[in-house]
């Protein structure tokens, strides 16, 4: 991206602070509400409980890892701040897919609107946290991709037109053309 995409700009407010916004309050399944902030940067401007990789230099599995392990609840939703559209409404629904069958699963994730499996959107269970733990542990390469992780879990894959707007609150941005892109289909709508 270039840029830090927890700054981004949504309407003038950072992305981060717009998500955290849109998982708060008393319509959210979401009780509490945490910044992943991986190692050394604090976002002293954003006011939010945050929590820093216990794995340095993990990626996304350091990230999920450190959150899982703050986490009180039984389900973590998690949504990465590329994903400036998440909200409350999203974690419902799938809080209800993770909860339908009689036989819990271990993660419910969403598959965009363009096919692709978002692995830091959606819902973990907390059971799911010595097992991410040992693989950080033990820091061979192999143990470090999340699609593997994944591999060894119970998840249901959840495609976003099956969910409330789902094709707009998946969208993901990893390049400055994406995000601008995506800033200004949202302007015409």
């Amino acid at each position: 991206m270039g840029t830090d995409k927890a700054m981004l700009t949504v309407e003038g407010t950072p992305n981060a602070v717009r998500l955290l916004r849109a998982l708060s309050g008393e319509e959210s399944p979401c009780t509490d509400v945490w910044l992943s902030i991986g190692t050394g940067e604090s976002y002293p401007e954003i006011h939010a409980q945050k929590v820093s990789d216990r794995f340095p230099g993990c990626g996304p599995m350091g990230g999920l890892e450190a959150a899982l392990t703050v986490c009180r609840e039984e389900y973590l939703f998690v949504t990465p701040v590329d994903t400036p559209f998440a909200d409350a409404q999203m974690a419902r629904e799938l809080m209800a897919y993770m909860t339908e069958a009689s036989q819990q699963r271990d993660a419910v994730l969403v598959i965009d609107g363009s096919g692709r499996l978002q692995t830091l959107l959606g819902i973990y269970h907390k059971r799911v946290l010595p097992e991410l733990t040992q693989r950080l542990a033990d820091g061979r390469k192999e143990k470090l991709r999340i699609r593997d992780f994944l591999n060894d879990l119970d998840v249901v894959y959840v495609n976003a037109q099956a969910l409330t707007d789902g094709v707009r609150k998946s969208t993901s941005c990893n390049t400055p053309e994406e995000w601008q892109k995506l800033m200004e289909q949202e302007s015409i709508s």
